[in-house]
């Protein structure tokens, strides 16, 4: 009779051995090959696989809000930046520069608030979403 066989999950099958030929019981040709089943013992579950492309995206977004911010507060510092206060002390009372990076700042993480409340299933489902996200 016909048996099921169930393989762990990420598992592949390897050819050990030479392919050969045999009579079957009613004399058909069968083709054997020697296979071992090998499990990738390091992959996670399910849950975990589909998760990860949200990780990754999260993960990217985070790093650019950080480099953002370094731009933002590197351009603070920058003699350009300086040497427009000096000549306007209106922008420099009301401090409209440093007004400028909290408010860029403040979008750039509201945009990864965003990302990171959308599920793990947003990430995975093929209809255009995560491509339209990450460009």
């Amino acid at each position: 009779g016909e048996e099921e066989i169930l393989f762990p999950p990420m598992s592949y099958l390897e050819v050990t051995g030479e392919t050969r030929m045999e009579a079957g019981p009613n004399g058909n040709m069968i083709r054997v090959v020697s296979l071992s089943v090998n499990a990738n013992q390091t992959c996670g579950t399910l849950e975990e696989m589909l998760g990860s492309r949200m990780r990754l995206h999260v993960a990217m977004l985070e790093n650019y809000e950080l480099e953002i911010q370094g731009e933002l507060e590197g351009e603070l510092e920058s003699e350009e930046v300086k040497s427009r206060l000096a000549n306007d002390s209106r922008a420099k009372s009301e401090e409209h520069h440093t007004k400028m990076v909290r408010l860029i700042s403040e979008e750039v993480a509201v945009v990864v608030r965003k990302h990171k409340a959308r599920g793990a299933e947003w990430y995975n489902e093929d209809d255009g979403q995560y491509e339209s996200a990450i460009k």
